[in-house]
């Protein structure tokens, strides 16, 4: 398999494992009552941006050319590593 494709599907697989997390997450927030996901609202809204741009950003990797492909690979990293981050800083909340 090429390097570009098991790229791809690793962060397939990792996209995956941390959108399983963000419903996790929002499960939880749930269980806290309504007063709580008021206010937890704006940061569960954060995550699905965020977890929407990354999936856009390895959408990018699919169709890019092969010339491209660093700069799709740092542009999705960086949109996967933020996601992470904003997941963990909304789990602290919890």
């Amino acid at each position: 398999m090429p390097e570009r494709e098991k790229f791809r599907a690793q962060m397939e697989e990792k996209l995956s494992h941390l959108k399983d997390r963000i419903e996790s997450t929002k499960a939880k927030a749930e269980t806290k009552g309504q007063d709580f996901i008021k206010n937890y609202e704006q940061d569960l809204s954060k995550l699905e941006s965020k977890y929407d741009l990354a999936r856009y950003k390895l959408s990018l990797l699919r169709s890019g050319s092969a010339s491209a492909w660093g700069e799709l690979r740092d542009g999705f990293e960086k949109a996967y590593h933020d996601l992470k981050d904003a997941l963990s800083k909304a789990k602290e909340k919890l």
